[in-house]
């Protein structure tokens, strides 16, 4: 029972970062200026970027295309989803970090998502010891 409770859990982490992932990082590829979801250009005044371009793309592909191929090895029990799921959510957690280390704390949003990166990797440590035990 714990075993399934937490691999759902999992996966809604996974899914929920996954398509806010995909969803973010397109429109700051469509949008590289962040006007359009209210983000500042001086932000990135102290940081290697002149827009969001860069910082879409890898929001796209890092934490959004790759949390939903998480949530898919999870979901067909692959034997490298704990494995997977560590990584995602460390990836998650190093994306807020540098984030806010570059631009400060500008949204609710990056410790929320921090928190959920916190949650991925104790659930992959969790689900991968109630799968052995």
């Amino acid at each position: 029972m714990l075993q399934k409770s937490v691999r759902i859990s999992l996966m809604i982490l996974q899914i929920f970062s996954g398509l806010s992932g995909l969803f973010g990082g397109l429109i700051l590829i469509i949008d590289p200026t962040g006007n359009s979801i209210q983000l500042k250009s001086e932000w990135l005044n102290a940081t290697p970027f002149a827009d969001f371009l860069i910082p879409g793309i890898i929001l796209f592909i890092f934490i959004g295309v790759g949390h939903i191929f998480g949530f898919i090895i999870t979901i067909i029990k692959h034997k490298l989803r704990f494995v997977i799921a560590l990584v995602l959510g460390c990836i998650l957690i190093s994306w807020i970090a540098f984030q806010v280390g570059l631009i400060g704390y500008k949204n609710f949003l990056q410790p929320l998502y921090f928190i959920v990166g916190l949650l991925e990797v104790l659930l992959s440590i969790t689900y991968k010891r109630a799968v052995n035990d």
